[in-house]
This record gives C-alpha cells, structure tokens and sequence, in this order.
C-alpha cells in the first residue's frame, strides 16, 4: 500500500484546555475527519512555537494521523465548512499527507461540483 485516499464526509473538532505544561506537545486543537461513520484521519494543531511531530499511520488502527502548526487550522476549517467533496490523502512512503478540495470550476461561488 503506497497510498491512502479517501473522501472526507463528516468531521469532529476538539479544543484543548489547561494541562499545557504536564505535556508540552498535546495539540491545542483537533479534527477527526470521517467517511460516514468510519473514523480515517486525524488532523492535529500544534502551537505556531512548538515543534510539530511528524506525521504518520497506525496501521493497527488504520489511522492517519496529519500534523499542522496552529496557524494552518483556519484554512482547513474553511475547507472543511465550506467546500464538498473533500478528500484526503496520505503516503506511507513519504511520511506526507494533504485535505484538498475536488477539481471545482473556477468563480463557482456556493455552487459545489466535482469533475475527477
């Protein structure tokens, strides 16, 4: 397996409050991301002066696990609120993942489609 795609349908967003000091490199905020009620990727923000983990892949679990400082966390809120489809990918070989958006017409405005 080389890679890892899938479309994101539904997502999860967790803050984290206190405890900042007992570990330092907990993320500040989450977002677990679903294909219907199967639970895929899990994209982690990381306070902008800490350093950010690498990403990686349970393969017990089947979890990705995608890693972003926290000033990366308003893009992809807005990605996820307000575009359709959205997928994701991840390469095990690479160590890289993305969220992206489908191939969309340009100035579609709130009109969604899709031309894979």
């Amino acid at each position: 397996m080389k890679n890892i795609d899938s479309e994101i349908t539904k997502y999860w967003v967790h803050f984290q409050a206190g405890a900042a000091k007992s570990n330092p490199i907990y993320p500040r905020a989450l977002i677990r991301c679903y294909h219907d009620d199967d639970f895929l990727v899990q994209i982690n923000f990381y306070l902008d002066n800490k350093k950010v983990p690498e990403n990686s892949y349970d393969s017990r679990n089947k979890l990705v696990y995608l890693r972003y400082p926290m000033s990366m966390y308003p893009n992809v809120i807005d990605i996820l609120r307000n575009e359709k489809p959205i997928y994701f990918t991840y390469s095990i070989k690479s160590n890289m993942g993305f969220v992206r958006t489908g191939k969309e017409p340009v100035g579609e405005g709130d009109s969604d489609a899709d031309f894979q």
